[in-house]
């Protein structure tokens, strides 16, 4: 990039999530999708960013087990773009400052993923998107939520460029299992 050209690119990149605000939707193809759950409220930019680490680590995980036991070429093809983005949005907050520790899951997401390691077949096809389903859907309240946010605009800009994602995801989940 020439440099003349570095203040120009700072500047529209300043100008992105008030573009996106203005230009989303009203209604969404998802429900729930774009709305954050009164629990995300208080919760200040950093909790939210870690918070959205460890989602993103939790579909990561179960993207790499997709990527290996998927049966069908379909969700095999959606593990591994999973797998890519995931790594991508990990690298894109180490960018913006954060040093989040590894995360692993506990609870019910623990659970998920061990059923997941256990399935195979066209049963774990089902299981995996609706993992994935559930997954992608708490990744755009808690993105949605960061980019409404107080957050520092690195933080911002990762976040509205993962909710693109994100909505296409839930778009090709949906046309996998058989609803759009």
């Amino acid at each position: 990039m020439f440099r003349r050209h570095i203040p120009l690119a700072l500047a529209g990149a300043a100008l992105i999530p008030a573009m996106a605000r203005a230009q989303a939707p009203t209604g969404s193809a998802t429900p729930g999708a774009g709305t954050a759950p009164s629990s995300m409220a208080g919760m200040s930019p950093d909790q939210l960013a870690l918070r959205t680490h460890e989602a993103g680590a939790f579909s990561l995980m179960t993207a790499r087990v997709g990527v290996e036991k998927a049966t069908n070429p379909d969700v095999k093809r959606f593990a591994n773009f999973e797998v890519t983005e995931q790594e991508g949005v990990a690298q894109a907050m180490k960018l913006a400052g954060h040093n989040f520790p590894d995360h692993a899951p506990t609870g019910e997401k623990a659970q998920m993923l061990q059923r997941l390691q256990s399935a195979s077949g066209a049963e774990f096809d089902r299981m995996f998107l609706q993992v994935q389903e559930q997954g992608h859907q708490e990744l755009l309240s808690l993105t949605t939520a960061l980019m409404n946010s107080t957050a520092p605009a690195p933080d911002k800009i990762t976040a509205l460029l993962a909710n693109g994602q994100i909505k296409e995801h839930l778009i090709l989940i949906g046309t996998m299992m058989g609803r759009r």
